[in-house]
């Protein structure tokens, strides 16, 4: 395997190396192959020969390299590991089969259709690539500092009116006369701004070199949302590059609310158009709050994970804390010693802050909806009714962890 064949290998031009990220106690990169649509995670030893394997190097080259970084030597075992793993993956240049690389992509498409049951959904509206580089070239200019500065500014300073002048707002988008026609209205308008939140996503995946492959609805138990898939953000090297695709949609969404603001300033009392732009200015501002917020798989997460250099943060802030309340046991506490103290902070604060979040949530709506029911059933059977819906709605989200766990696993296969 290690003859003259591959005296100077040569990954395929197709195949793309991401930034070293961090997920539970271990380092990853992200290999992608655009022929075949597929990601690998390998590991930084991994990456640094694969990073080498430019067609200049020899492997008497790289394996100079790897022992002064690495203080190891390469060994023919370690060249047949290395290069069988590259050759199930038909990565190397001059040494891939066409009808392999199609197999491998037919697979990668089967294991995306098995993802979907009846809690986890895409429907694909869009393949947006080609419109997204476009509009990424020709907006180039917003993407400069003299754009988002004033931009930023006119976003804080909307944020601050809306939320000093909430009851105002509230008033005027509660009570008003023509429902039959603000509410249509309404969602049309909203529906617009989603449309642009979704294209904003696309729009900064192109422009800093990612592809974009779909804009569609995903259902993802219990709630139906837009997506705009970026797979392509974990290939990204600089941060700012990553997290500013993801939060690329919130900042388009809040600056199409200015000229909806400019409206309700201009607008008289009592004229309808004021009382749709109080309800837009409401429902957009509460909308980016709530995508913010890093305990949904929305875009404040995908920003914490990647201003954290973090992957699957949920997932592997869920498997810290598993082990934390098993750490009497030996293996748990050896598991734990594997993570840097940095990493460890980071999923235990996470944890905790995002279970006092959703508790404090549950409490809200609970403490809500039972002033609401005792008024129409007194207070014990209100009690009742709400401790019956949580019995079921833990039941409910069991069955799904179990399910998605099954998905999980199943794809993992």
């Amino acid at each position: 395997m290690t003859g003259t064949a591959y005296d100077r290998p040569r990954l395929r031009p197709e195949v793309v190396l991401g930034p070293a990220l961090r997920s539970g106690p271990k380092t990853v990169h992200h290999v992608k192959d655009a022929r075949t649509g597929c990601y690998y995670r390998v590991g930084p030893r991994e990456h640094f020969i694969m990073g080498l394997m430019d067609g200049g190097h020899t492997l008497e080259d790289i394996g100079r390299s790897y022992t002064d970084t690495y203080d190891r030597r390469l060994g023919p075992a370690h060249w047949q590991q290395m290069f069988t793993m590259l050759g199930r993956y038909q990565l190397l240049d001059g040494h891939a089969d066409d009808a392999a690389l199609d197999k491998l992509r037919q697979a990668h498409e089967a294991k995306e259709s098995a993802r979907q049951s009846r809690l986890r959904r895409r429907w694909v509206m869009l393949r947006p690539d080609r419109l997204c580089a476009a509009l990424a070239t020709r907006l180039a200019f917003a993407f400069r500092a003299a754009f988002l500065i004033p931009a930023f500014v006119l976003v804080a300073g909307l944020q601050v009116f809306v939320w000093t002048h909430l009851s105002t707002l509230t008033h005027e988008a509660t009570h008003q006369r023509s429902w039959v026609i603000t509410v249509p209205l309404s969602m049309l308008l909203f529906w617009g701004i989603t449309v642009l939140h979704e294209f904003a996503h696309g729009v900064t995946c192109r422009h800093f070199g990612g592809t974009v492959t779909e804009i569609g609805l995903s259902w993802r138990f219990p709630m139906l949302t837009p997506y705009c898939r970026t797979d392509d953000i974990v290939l990204f090297h600089r941060r700012r590059a990553r997290v500013g695709t993801a939060f690329a949609g919130v900042f388009v969404s809040l600056l199409a609310l200015v000229p909806v603001l400019a409206w309700w300033l201009l607008a008289r009392d009592g004229v309808p158009g004021r009382s749709l732009a109080a309800g837009l200015l409401l429902f957009g501002s509460g909308a980016a709050v709530m995508s913010l917020l890093p305990v949904l798989r929305s875009d404040g997460y995908v920003m914490l994970t990647h201003s954290l250099n973090i992957v699957d943060l949920r997932r592997e802030s869920y498997r810290f804390w598993r082990l934390r309340l098993r750490r009497r046991d030996p293996a748990a506490r050896e598991q734990l010693s594997a993570y840097p103290p940095r990493d460890a902070r980071a999923y235990a604060i996470y944890g905790i802050t995002s279970l006092l979040l959703l508790v404090a949530a549950y409490c809200a709506l609970m403490w809500v909806w039972f002033g609401t029911l005792q008024r129409w059933t007194g207070p014990g059977w209100a009690v009742v009714i709400l401790a019956v819906e949580s019995v079921v709605a833990v039941g409910i989200l069991g069955l799904a962890a179990r399910g998605r766990s099954g998905e999980r696993q199943a794809a993992d296969a």
